[in-house]
């Protein structure tokens, strides 16, 4: 019985084609768009696309100046870097002081916010608060900063910036024995890698599911004396029989072999690859907290499933990310914006992040109903305790003015 080699069999009959492979670095995989790109872009465009509003702000002071600098935009972006790196920040540009220096308790103006990047990022030798009697005692005082170069990853120099005037933007929350080694101490957890990891399985599967298809009807060719020809080194000749069946099968065409090869086309069940598919979508969304219906643009599955759920569910998080990972960079730069020159701004104020949640108009004509039944329900509660002499007509009307019921507002005691 004729022997043959493996490779011999291989360059017969697969010829030159090659396996393809995905790239696995995220900000590859975030380039490249599609599901990557939505897992980031998600959260982070939702986490501004309301705004804030600044309470105590009613001369629109410090909303002005985050118009000018266009905060909505930079905080979007760093929030989308943290979300793929680990680590973000704002830094601050001011006509008053140089980078290295504090940035001082009057400053004449804010020129400009750029993001920085986790990978140009890292605390300058030495450059922690070292007086153990100060708050900030063992935190970054000092940090370095590499200029990324177009065409180039990063600058071989540095400039140095002090901590006032970077606004860290961290990643998920990393327990802090395994931030050590991080070039900056307060980097979180980048939440891209668990879905990115998600995301090449469901693509890789959405590859050999293609394939799948495109074999559904898979041909079966019995070549006779295949073993020898490879054998004897004629696999160029095998590959040019494999092909020219291969291109003449057609449904208008008829097939012709050798009497002593054997032809069949095996009709393959894809049954259940929808579903597999579907498992891998929900795998996706499971490890990005995004809903299937939001990151697959899919509308809800169910005959009682309205969405509502997962709406929801994405609002959680993208709340979780304005409160936790936004804010505290976001209340750093309100404080700078106003010990500004020339800005009046409010000595008291708050941020206050603006609900995702739109009702629609029959949503909204619910809630009036909802609360008109609500007073009716209770305006007959009262009725019913002044006739049964549970409480008087005073006592009835203190409670109205208390409430501010129909216009009514208690006097003070005199």
């Amino acid at each position: 019985m004729p022997s043959y080699y493996e490779d011999g069999y291989r360059s017969a009959v697969l010829g030159d084609r090659r396996r393809q492979v995905a790239p696995t670095d995220p900000a590859t995989m975030y380039a490249r768009g599609g599901i990557a790109a939505r897992v980031i872009d998600i959260p982070a465009d939702m986490a501004v696309s309301r705004g804030v509003e600044i309470n105590g702000d009613d001369k629109r002071a410090i909303m002005g100046e985050l118009d000018r600098l266009d905060v909505m935009g930079a905080l979007a972006d760093a929030i989308r870097w943290s979300s793929l790196d680990g680590a973000a920040a704002l830094l601050l540009l001011t006509d008053t002081g140089e980078l290295a220096d504090p940035l001082p308790e009057n400053v004449g103006r804010i020129t400009e916010i750029r993001v920085i990047e986790y990978s140009q990022l890292s605390v300058a030798p030495g450059g922690y608060y070292d007086d153990p009697r100060d708050p900030t005692y063992g935190q970054p005082e000092v940090y370095h900063v590499r200029p990324l170069i177009t065409g180039n990853y990063a600058g071989t120099g540095y400039f140095e910036v002090h901590e006032s005037r970077l606004l860290p933007v961290p990643g998920e929350p990393l327990p802090a024995r395994l931030k050590v080694g991080k070039s900056v101490p307060w980097a979180g957890r980048p939440s891209a890698d668990a879905a990115f990891h998600t995301i090449e399985r469901y693509e890789r599967a959405l590859r050999l599911a293609l394939e799948v298809l495109k074999r559904k009807q898979q041909a079966v060719h019995k070549m006779s004396g295949l073993a020898q020809a490879i054998q004897d080194g004629d696999e160029a000749e095998v590959r040019k029989r494999v092909d020219m069946v291969d291109e003449v099968r057609s449904l208008m065409n008829g097939v012709t072999v050798d009497a002593d090869d054997d032809y069949q086309v095996y009709d393959l069940n894809v049954s259940g690859i929808k579903d597999l598919i579907a498992e891998f979508q929900v795998a996706v969304s499971a490890d990005s907290g995004i809903p299937v219906t939001s990151l697959f643009m899919q509308s809800a599955g169910g005959l009682n499933n309205t969405g509502e759920n997962d709406t929801d569910n994405l609002y959680n998080l993208v709340e979780g990310i304005q409160k936790t990972r936004a804010q505290p960079a976001l209340e750093r730069l309100v404080d700078a914006i106003t010990r500004q020159s020339g800005v009046s701004a409010p000595s008291d104020w708050s941020i206050h992040w603006p609900s995702l949640w739109t009702p629609t108009e029959k949503e909204q004509a619910e809630i009036r109903q909802k609360n008109a039944q609500a007073a009716r329900d209770e305006a007959q509660a009262r009725t019913l305790d002044f006739e049964t002499g549970a409480v008087s007509e005073r006592d009835l009307r203190s409670h109205m003015e208390r409430e501010g019921l129909y216009g009514l507002e208690a006097l003070d005691d005199a």
